[in-house]
């Protein structure tokens, strides 16, 4: 082969490896035959894997008592001193705040105190006319009779709707998504695929709170599967990190129906399509100004603050303790609806119970010699529930060096079976083993082979899955941070987010036999000669 085609064949198998880096590993794995070895050096740390204790601690979590552990509620205050009792009795050492297992996290509430829209005294509704989100909006008081178009809202480098335009302390209307060509196909990214200023909203949020205008009324063709999908953070709380809620906004946003955009511009309407045409033909921005009828905007926005508990044991290791692996399991739940009690026995009284487990277990292996070389982090978080939000506080305020946390275990769900296995089924669904780092996945495999010979079902890892279970769950917090992360998971039931999740329904000896394979997992990672390898 000549030096040109070497480079050539060199370069293509380059950008094929990019490429494949893409196409996760989705495959299930089914254990092998060779027979189960040894490790009786940790005999008592599993025996302490125990299914009448993990029975006692998951029926307590998951009782009507704590009343559906909702954050900010009296129940998961039961929750988190029910752990800590636990911890404490163990023996696991203390690194929270005041010589205690806590980390406070500060939460804001934000709701609508008032939220009204009219066009000339006559008042729309929110959750049928219009869209306003609390986290996207401040409190506001407007009346107006002339409005800015500016087309998508789109500040690209290639189409900017901002350019050479004053929209600070204005009123302006943009349509949602970004212009198509009357072929079909999208201007920006030249085909039938849509550009992320589609795909992703936050990338138009933020060009809009770059430009300050006051007020931004935003056309959405597909308003009523937005507001299904916004619907719960309209009927409830909205739930923030206190740092995202102290992050102030100059500008408010309301997504309107067409409706409404009629009855705001009257005969002007005409210039809005012919300006929206124009931009179609020629692909180019189109701004306008607009005469309107009487807008009138109130609104008022609630905030209220919550306290919310991270539960942190630590298993401090020797001759690597500087290297940490962290174990995590959500504890909150979406508490009650009237009298009826979510008790979430399996989401995730299970992986809380779990985690309990593992952590007494590492503890005795610990008191007998055995422990880890590096350190482990025992680490239950609040606010999943509320989106991942216990997890991004710890990420954002660790307790321990992110550059020295070289892994996440993370377990949801683990007390389940759902309809694809069935309830005599081992198996477990492992969601992120080689995403960050092919040596997890190998090393899990390892594992299991080993010793646990569970059905590793890897379905959920493909980036196509619909599901999108990756990034919902807390180990996502840390992979984002740069830090290999591994979901056990044992699927979607008819009981997810019901009042029938009860602790009844758990297959403990599933529960068990995932606990023991992570304990295993975790000892083997924690206790290599070489930190665990990234890609």
């Amino acid at each position: 082969m000549d030096k040109m085609k070497l480079i050539v064949a060199c370069f293509t198998i380059g950008i094929q490896s990019l490429l494949a880096q893409k196409e996760y590993y989705s495959g299930v794995d089914k254990p092998n035959n060779a027979p189960i070895k040894s490790d009786s050096q940790y005999r008592n740390s599993l025996l302490a894997i125990d299914t009448p204790e993990m029975k006692e601690i998951l029926f307590t979590l998951a009782s009507d008592s704590f009343g559906g552990r909702e954050l900010g509620s009296a129940g998961i205050e039961l929750a988190a001193d029910f752990i800590c009792s636990k911890l404490n009795s163990y023996g696991i050492q203390k690194i929270g705040e005041n010589n205690s297992y806590i980390q406070k996290v500060g939460f804001t509430w934000l709701s609508w105190r008032t939220n009204e829209v009219r066009i000339d005294d006559h008042q729309y509704r929110q959750l049928w006319d219009y869209l306003a989100l609390p986290r996207e909006n401040q409190s506001i008081k407007i009346s107006s009779n002339e409005i800015s178009f500016l087309g998508y809202g789109i500040d690209d480098e290639k189409y900017s709707d901002y350019a050479k335009q004053k929209v600070e302390g204005k009123v302006i209307l943009i349509y949602n998504g970004e212009p198509k060509t009357k072929k079909g196909k999208f201007w920006l990214s030249k085909s039938e695929d849509p550009s992320d200023w589609t795909k992703q909203w936050d990338k138009k949020l933020q060009a809009i709170y770059k430009y300050k205008p006051k007020l931004v009324l935003v056309i959405d063709d597909q308003l009523k599967m937005r507001i299904d999908k916004f619907r719960p953070q309209v009927v409830s709380p909205t739930v923030l990190l206190d740092s995202e809620a102290e992050q102030s906004h100059a500008s408010n946003v309301i997504f309107i129906s067409s409706s409404m955009v009629a009855q705001l511009l009257g005969k002007e309407i005409g210039k809005l399509i012919k300006a929206r045409d124009k931009i179609t033909k020629t692909g180019k921005p189109q701004s306008i100004n607009l005469k309107t009828a009487k807008l009138e905007i109130n609104m008022k926005r609630e905030e209220n603050a919550v306290k919310g508990k991270n539960i942190m044991a630590f298993i401090e290791g020797s001759d690597l303790k500087n290297e940490i692996l962290i174990l995590s399991a959500h504890y909150d739940h979406i508490g009650k609806r009237g009298s009826e009690v979510f008790n979430g026995a399996d989401d995730n009284g299970s992986g809380s119970t779990v985690l309990t487990q593992l952590a007494q277990a590492l503890q005795i292996a610990k008191n007998e010699g055995r422990g880890p070389r590096r350190s482990v982090l025992c680490l239950w978080v609040t606010g999943e529930e509320k989106g991942l939000l216990g997890s991004m506080f710890y990420t954002q305020s660790p307790r321990l060096d992110l550059n020295q946390t070289i892994l996440d275990i993370n377990m949801d769900m683990v007390g389940r079976s759902d309809d694809k296995y069935g309830p005599s089924a081992d198996y477990v669904y492992v969601i992120g083993a080689d995403r960050l780092s092919h040596e997890l996945y190998e090393l899990n495999q390892e594992i299991n082979d080993s010793y646990s010979k569970l059905i590793m079902d890897h379905s959920y890892n493909a980036e196509s899955d619909p599901n999108r279970y990756y990034y919902r769950s807390d180990h996502y917090n840390f992979a984002q941070a740069g830090i290999p992360a591994i979901f056990f998971f044992n699927g979607n039931h008819e009981d997810y987010h019901r009042i029938t999740d009860d602790p009844q329904k758990i297959l403990f000896h599933k529960m068990q036999t995932i606990a023991k394979h992570i304990f295993r997992l975790t000892l083997k990672i924690a206790n290599q000669d070489h930190r665990l390898k990234k890609d």
